[in-house]
């Protein structure tokens, strides 16, 4: 008999009970471990810039120049004025960089941990915590140009900016549960990542960052029915002092639960393969 086929024989034999039992007790030993994540996340983000001089904070610089550069390119091509479209590209840019580098990240959350897993006993929690961790340290370098966009425009968001903290919270919830599907298929099926990647990339342009959804009234629908949409409004809005409409947050909350639910059930039953696959 195989390993594979060892594995599958004792998860058949496993209830569902038993495989969210194993799993909750993955996950509360994971969260003890932060430590040991917290520090495994600042290292990731650290190694991709070691020996440079600016380290981490080629992040911001690079963001910036991306901006800036579209953003007085696509004023001009929009005739729009500089000080309404930069602040909203900026923020589109920055929070679809978190949600991009989640997607194609969490494709290898397990995959580049082969050589851990196999040799150290740990919660895969611990990965996936990680993982999550380090997309949230990119994601505060690059909300160094927010903060300098506000100040060269004057910009006030008042207390709208207080719900942006939420927004937060449902993308990096999002990220974890993303983590828990992508994860495991992908190191399954080595074809997924390339084909996350081409799908995220495509999803940008289909994606109201580089123009708004104003600028295609008749064509609303078309905009409602793409999911990244409703996480750019509830965090670019509150950010940039406007009302957001309650559907966004009501398609981004259900989402989530849609996407949370899947998740707990994909990852209780293929947690135990992950080693092999890896």
């Amino acid at each position: 008999m195989t390993i594979s086929s060892t594995v599958s024989v004792t998860q058949a034999a496993q209830s569902q009970a038993e495989r969210l039992s194993a799993l909750l007790s993955d996950v509360r030993q994971g969260i003890a471990l932060r430590e040991l994540w917290l520090y495994l996340g600042w290292r990731d983000v650290q190694k991709h810039y070691r020996r440079s001089v600016l380290g981490p904070l080629w992040l911001t610089l690079s963001m910036g120049i991306t901006v800036g550069g579209l953003g007085f390119l696509y004023a001009q091509i929009f005739q729009m004025e500089i000080s309404t479209y930069l602040p909203s590209l900026a923020l589109g840019f920055i929070v679809w960089g978190l949600i991009a580098g989640s997607l194609n990240g969490a494709c290898m959350v397990f995959s580049n941990a082969a050589a851990s897993i196999r040799q150290i006993r740990l919660p895969l929690s611990v990965h996936i915590l990680q993982f999550a961790w380090s997309q949230l340290i990119a994601f505060g370098h690059n909300f160094i140009i927010y903060l300098i966009v506000i100040v060269a425009f004057g910009l006030n968001p008042g207390w709208n900016a207080v719900l942006f903290i939420p927004a937060l919270c449902l993308l990096t919830l999002n990220c974890v549960f993303v983590c828990m599907i992508l994860g495991p298929f992908c190191a399954r099926f080595r074809d997924i990542p390339m084909i996350v990647a081409s799908v995220t990339q495509v999803a940008f342009f289909m994606t109201p960052i580089l123009w708004s959804a104003e600028q295609l009234p008749e064509r609303a629908h078309f905009v409602q029915l793409n999911p990244f949409y409703h996480f750019i409004e509830i965090s670019r809005g509150p950010l940039l002092g406007q009302a957001v409409d309650p559907t966004n947050w009501v398609a981004a909350i259900g989402m989530t639960a849609a996407i949370g639910v899947v998740a707990i059930l994909f990852f209780a039953r293929f947690r135990a393969r992950v080693a092999y696959w890896a």
